[in-house]
């Protein structure tokens, strides 16, 4: 068939291709809402024996939905894209696994008399809507690895492995629990399906739990027809998905909030495997396989109550630029890797330059005190987050090999930071959370005072790799050098871009790490909620802006937001515009982690976080007099003050204040001087002002020239509009001031 230029999706071409014509009919005519547009689709279904007419009514098909927008296609798009996911590879097998357990015998016969996966796949999304989505899930589940960023493994540390399947789990006990932990409030309901995974050749047999609950309430701007845009409130769906094998006494779960996927974890662990938590914590490792960067040599530590006669690397797997590409290098136990790896590959072979190791298999030969028997430990590392230790049998075997790995510097367990402990670091947290860069260096953490170590136990930090360039400022150097190795201990060497001897360089200082930035956020806003008197509407605006929820001063409640970031002038217009749009909130306070910050964004009052840190024995640690303070003094010129007035907070930023207004955020020369010129012709009782002399000194010959599109969409007819003259602009305001005296 070929291929035209339509609105369709590459999903929905692909469903009218290769469909059956009347499970094709039966999916597209699916409308999971009342904003979908209807097909009118043809009544008459062809004989699907006659491949000419099928073809036709494909093309006719294609016809109909072309005549749509690609907006109003997307739904049924999407849909398309579900259906094909559990007819293709694994998610035939995740469907059929999902449909054996969920679907009643008589059910199950229909799903299997169905022609092909394809057609199974549409039948299930019909007929079970709610089996279909658990299929999703499963077929997901073992993708997790893939997310990083959402997914993270915990390690049970239970004497015994408990003996447990999907029915021995208690859904509503769980999903009460997981309710109560997550602070959701009555009116949002909590379900939990529990479902055996059978084993398969990678993966031991396991239980996957589907936790379903609504999130905040959210809203979204609609435009009607007849030009008025109105709010859309609506509840979006969260999901966490956990994977317990009792076997590796291991759990695997995937959330977008790294929180949620510790606490639904230790409420899984207390309520299905009856483990006390509190005596022993679940265990989060990561693998940090840098330090094999400059050797493959292990040592032999001392471990007490064992006799480690040898431990080498039998196996090193290398990346090669891309994730697709990779080296991996096996020895035998009698062989030197690092000896192989120079014969045959050279001196400088990619091992001893790697960027990034992925797989590195030990071997450690021992004995026990008091045992004569010589013993083999193999052990495996892949990436920062999984190691076979856990499917070791024996407990001993387990606490050997991660005591090893503690040793060499591979293993970071996780430990949970103590309040006290961050409330101390709570400034420095802020400025970590402020910055633009994800990645940061150890001598950016040492001069904050913080330690890189406690900050990986704790989940804030993970481990990267090392600089190999430094900036030297020193003497007659002035430019990058490189690093090479110093003889003294913990020191590198820095050399001039022309062999110059640059000094000893702490080797600490150049080390890298990468900023945990969903577990920071977390971490700031626990620390900030004490401060609320409303809670559980905590909501993320923008990536740099978050809702925390309301505060009381005097008799009201103030909407109480935070911000970073806001030492970029990009950031301010952004977030001032999205506050704008929330301005039926009321006056509110945002607390702002930058230094450097505009007075008020939208109809809000900006405060700086650190200025106003509260002693360490009171009990929030933010001031609240402090706040209460700064928003009595600001909040009148929120709702833009007395007069029309530009101030100024440096060269390039300002706030506009007009009288019944909020407040608007200028951003650069052109657009501050815009409004000084507005506002003082609106003082003398001229308002209008003739383009030219609007824009005199500028590159512009509109106003709009200095505005980004939406921002202009958002201030015109508001804040700014055509005079009474063609070419004149006036600032708009709700009364004529008099005239500024002479």
């Amino acid at each position: 068939m070929p291929r035209r230029s339509l609105p369709l999706g590459p999903e929905t071409l692909g469903l009218i291709e290769d469909a059956r014509i009347d499970f094709l009919c039966a999916a597209l005519v699916v409308r999971d809402g009342d904003n979908e547009p209807e097909f009118e689709l043809p009544e008459l279904i062809p004989n699907l024996d006659d491949d000419d007419a099928v073809y036709a009514f494909r093309e006719q098909l294609i016809d109909v939905l072309a005549e749509f927008d690609p907006d109003e296609l997307r739904p049924a798009e999407t849909r398309s894209r579900r259906i094909r996911a559990l007819a293709t590879g694994k998610g035939v097998t995740s469907l059929k696994t999902i449909v054996a357990q969920k679907l009643d015998h008589e059910s199950a016969e229909e799903f299997d008399e169905q022609p092909d996966p394809l057609c199974r796949s549409i039948w299930a999304l019909l007929n079970a809507r709610a089996i279909f989505e658990d299929a999703e899930s499963f077929h997901f589940a073992r993708q997790f690895r893939d997310h990083r960023k959402l997914y993270d493994a915990f390690e049970v540390d239970l004497e015994n492995a408990v003996p447990i399947d999907a029915a021995a789990i208690d859904d509503l006990a769980l999903a009460m629990r997981i309710k109560k932990v997550l602070e959701l409030k009555p009116a949002i309901s909590c379900t939990v399906k529990a479902i055996d995974l059978p084993g398969t050749d990678a993966h031991p047999a396991s239980i996957m739990l589907i936790v379903r609950h609504g999130g905040p309430l959210s809203s979204v701007y609609n435009h009607r027809d007849d030009g008025r845009r109105a709010a859309i409130y609506y509840r979006p769906p969260n999901e966490a998905t956990l994977i317990y094998t009792p076997s590796l006494r291991q759990i695997e779960v995937c959330a977008d909030s790294p929180v949620v996927r510790q606490q639904v974890s230790d409420t899984f662990a207390e309520v299905a495997l009856n483990h006390d938590i509190s005596q022993k914590p679940l265990t989060w490792k990561r693998y940090n396989l840098t330090r094999f960067r400059s050797s493959l040599a292990l040592e032999r530590p001392a471990i007490e109550g064992y006799d480690i006669i040898r431990a080498c690397v039998l196996e090193a797997e290398v990346r090669l630029g891309q994730w697709r590409r990779k080296l991996l290098l096996k020895v035998t136990l009698d062989d030197d890797i690092e000896a192989v790896a120079d014969q045959y590959l050279g001196a400088r072979n990619v091992f001893r330059r790697a960027e990034r190791f992925s797989r590195i298999g030990i071997a450690v030969v021992y004995s026990r005190a008091g045992d004569a028997t010589e013993r083999t430990l193999n052990m495996t590392i892949s990436g920062t987050k999984s190691c076979n230790l856990q499917s070791h049998k024996d407990p001993e075997e387990r606490s050997l090999g991660f005591a090893l790995l503690q040793e060499w510097g591979v293993l970071s367990a996780f430990r949970q930071i103590d309040p006290s402990d961050l409330r101390a670091m709570f400034a420095e947290l802020v400025k970590l959370h402020d910055r633009v860069e994800d990645e940061v260096t150890g001598k950016y953490l040492r001069e904050l005072g913080l330690d890189a170590q406690q900050l990986i136990e704790g989940g804030l930090l993970e481990r990267r790799d090392r600089q190999d360039v430094v900036l030297i400022e020193d003497g007659d150097i002035d430019g990058e050098g490189d690093i090479k190795p110093s003889e003294s201990k913990g020191m590198v060497r820095a050399v001039g871009p022309f062999g110059e001897d640059g000094g000893d360089v702490p080797a600490s200082d150049l080390d890298k790490y990468a900023l945990n930035a969903d577990w920071l956020h977390e971490t700031i806003m626990k620390l900030l909620k004490p401060l609320l008197t409303r809670r559980g509407s905590q909501q993320v605006l923008d990536q740099d802006l978050t809702l925390l929820g309301a505060m009381e001063i005097g008799d009201a409640e103030i909407p109480l937001y935070f911000a970073r970031r806001l030492n970029d002038l990009k950031t301010v217009e952004r977030l001032d515009l999205a506050l704008r749009a929330r301005n039926q909130a009321g006056v509110g306070i945002v607390l702002a982690a930058s230094e450097q910050m505009p007075s008020h964004l939208g109809p809000n009052v900006v405060v700086p976080l650190l200025s106003n840190l509260a002693p360490a024995d009171e009990e929030f640690v933010i001031s609240r007099d402090g706040l209460e303070m700064a928003f009595r003094s600001n909040s009148a010129l929120a709702r833009g003050g007395a007069t029309p007035q530009v101030l100024r907070s440096g060269k390039q930023s300002a706030v506009l204040h007009v009288p019944g207004k909020d407040p608007l955020n200028l951003t650069g020369a052109e657009q501050i001087k815009i409004f000084e010129r507005l506002v003082a012709a609106c003082k003398a009782g001229s308002p209008d002002v003739q383009v030219k002399q609007l824009m005199d000194g500028f590159g512009a010959r509109n106003p709009q020239q200095a505005f980004r599109p939406k921002t202009w969409e958002s201030i015109l007819n508001v804040y700014i509009a055509k005079g009474e003259k063609r070419g004149y602009w006036r600032l708009v305001t709700d009364k004529t001031w008099p005239q500024a005296a002479v």
